[in-house]
């Protein structure tokens, strides 16, 4: 319990930290994968919000594990979120 409750208050403190940022058209804001946090935190099925956050965010997630360091933190609950989505993760996620 006590471990859930560190990993959920690390990313709540990542996603309130988070940066917005840019590549090529592509806006990348990790704050707005916030309504994933249930599915990436508590194995819950992802809501339709979530999914579409998913969605836009997919050419974002290399740049979130690699670029800005979340990798590890990230890397499970992606995974998760992506396949209760139906979402293909970008070959970043692929080891």
């Amino acid at each position: 319990m006590v471990k859930n409750n560190l990993a959920y208050l690390t990313v709540v403190a990542i996603l309130l930290v988070a940066v917005v940022h840019q590549t090529d058209a592509q806006v990348c804001n990790l704050f707005s994968l916030s309504p994933c946090l249930g599915t990436a935190l508590f194995f819950i099925p992802p809501s339709g919000v979530c999914c579409r956050r998913l969605r836009d965010q997919v050419p974002c997630l290399c740049v979130y594990t690699q670029g800005m360091g979340y990798g590890q933190l990230l890397e499970s609950g992606a995974r998760r979120i992506a396949q209760g989505c139906g979402v293909v993760l970008p070959p970043c996620y692929i080891k």
